[in-house]
């Protein structure tokens, strides 16, 4: 198993827009992949303010690089997260493999 996760700076005061882009997201890659993935958002509670996460479980490395050319090559996706830019200050891509779940 693998986790992926996209930590996105929001400008200040914008994470709930970024969350509920977020949640529009998940919507349209559940429809692009039809795929029961484990996906969470997560908002700080600690360190940097404005941080939003999003997590999503997946088997592989393979599904991810399949799930990631479906996604980012759907016009409605484009569509959604072009929407969302003007409120991200930055982000970045962290790969981990799970080796334990307890």
């Amino acid at each position: 198993m693998i986790l992926v996760r996209i930590v996105i700076q929001a400008k200040w005061g914008k994470a709930q827009d970024v969350v509920e882009g977020s949640r529009q997201a998940v919507e349209i890659i559940r429809r692009i992949t039809g795929s029961a993935a484990r996906i969470r958002i997560l908002t700080d509670l600690s360190g940097p303010f404005n941080t939003v996460v999003q997590e999503v479980e997946l088997e592989s490395m393979a599904d991810w690089e399949r799930y990631r050319t479906m996604i980012f090559t759907d016009p409605e996706f484009q569509q959604q997260q072009a929407s969302t830019a003007a409120f991200h200050e930055s982000g970045r891509l962290e790969l981990y493999t799970i080796e334990g779940d307890f």
